[in-house]
């Protein structure tokens, strides 16, 4: 298949646009949501997303691969959402000053600054707007500055770090 092929097969065929009653009209929450496609597809943004949701259901083409899109509309955020199969993307969320993709089990948040973080249930990294990086887990905070001059190490038992003055390592009280 060569790439102009690629570039133009068709993932979606249809989207239609919802609105999901979370509560009923005493306020008490539901079971199931009430889901009513609206006449004029046309939907007020609810300023509670536990009530009422503005979303739109996008559904792909050829099912066997590709996933149907959930685009759920809030005041202050876009979340884009599919079922995961462990490949590819499984929520994007885009904010005012920051844009998330789930990857994997993987969140990665960019920042309007251009700082980064990647999160897993295992470890945290941080890319700060500087260069600067620091990874934090379990057993260990190691820190490099952005122009890569200073370089640190932190244990519940040591400390070791080398700057431009010299290596210090030592045991932690």
């Amino acid at each position: 298949m060569n790439e102009v092929t690629k570039a133009t097969r068709r993932l979606w065929k249809s989207a239609q646009l919802f609105i999901g009653f979370y509560t009923d009209q005493r306020g008490n929450v539901r079971n199931q949501p009430k889901v009513w496609p609206p006449k004029n597809a046309n939907a007020t943004i609810h300023s509670d997303p536990k009530v009422q949701e503005a979303f739109l259901e996008v559904r792909a083409d050829d099912r066997s691969t590709t996933r149907d899109v959930q685009i759920r509309l809030q005041q202050d955020k876009i979340v884009l959402r599919r079922d995961s199969d462990n490949i590819g993307w499984e929520g994007i969320v885009v904010e005012d000053d920051c844009v998330a993709i789930r990857v994997n089990g993987i969140w990665v948040r960019i920042k309007a600054d251009g700082a980064i973080t990647r999160e897993t249930d295992d470890d945290t990294t941080y890319i700060d707007a500087d260069g600067s990086v620091l990874k934090k887990t379990e057993y260990v905070d190691a820190m490099m500055s952005g122009d890569g001059v200073e370089l640190s190490r932190r244990t519940p038992d040591t400390i070791a770090a080398i700057t431009e003055d010299g290596v210090i390592a030592k045991a932690r009280d």
